[in-house]
């Protein structure tokens, strides 16, 4: 069964800028990709089969790159409210490659460690040059599949079972971060998106008007008593 995307998994179109992605495809057609499953842990060594760009000035570009494109997002600021962020995997899959079905480490990283509360799936293909590789995550009403655009993003809770089906035709490159969010709880990171985007409507139509601030106040108030830092 194939579920719409539900709303606590947050699409973010056009994350990254045209000038962005070229830089990005130079650097890559100038790189060697390595096998992907040295960077797997526990039961998800088992099931990785993809290629990786490997520490190095070339991947320490692009990472800087996706880092400078989190920070400047307002939606994924607004919705996610990241305090920490991973620094990107750049991963590639050609025919006969796959990522079976496994959860992301709940702790990763080194200098800090971090919980890892959202991941997040970069496209850097066009769609129309691979087929397969959709990305499969176990949703709260059945499995969604997701194969975006060159550019666009994906953010989902990394409790979720999740994968990439095969790639059957071409290649398939994204890159792939995780966040340690302020609110660990989906539920409640969405209540205060919602919260915050009738906020933000009032204000345009309203002005700063009673119900502005009212809306402000219990945004700030449940932020407070929620948050982790």
């Amino acid at each position: 069964m194939t579920a719409e995307i539900p709303n606590q998994f947050i699409q973010v179109p056009g994350f990254l800028k045209p000038e962005e992605l070229i830089q990005i495809a130079a650097i890559i057609e100038r790189s060697a990709f390595i096998d992907g499953s040295a960077t797997a842990t526990d039961d998800a060594k088992s099931v990785k089969n993809n290629q990786q760009l490997p520490d190095g000035p070339e991947l320490y570009q692009i990472q800087s790159i996706i880092q400078n494109a989190i920070s400047q997002s307002p939606l994924i600021q607004a919705s996610t409210m990241p305090v920490v962020v991973l620094p990107a995997l750049v991963s590639q899959y050609e025919g006969g490659m796959s990522y079976g079905w496994h959860v992301d480490s709940p702790l990763m990283g080194g200098a800090p460690t971090i919980r890892t509360d959202v991941g997040m799936t970069v496209f850097l293909s066009d769609p129309t040059t691979y087929t397969g590789g959709e990305l499969v995550i176990q949703g709260p009403n059945g499995q969604v599949s997701v194969k975006m655009r060159k550019g666009d993003a994906i953010i989902y809770p990394t409790t979720r079972l999740h994968g990439v089906a095969p790639v059957t035709q071409g290649k398939r490159q994204v890159a792939v971060t995780w966040m340690q969010c302020a609110v660990r709880n989906s539920d409640k990171r969405e209540l205060l998106f919602q919260l915050r985007s009738v906020q933000e409507s009032v204000f345009k139509k309203m002005g700063s008007s009673s119900e502005n601030q009212m809306l402000q106040q219990i945004y700030s108030n449940l932020l407070r008593d929620w948050c982790e830092l």
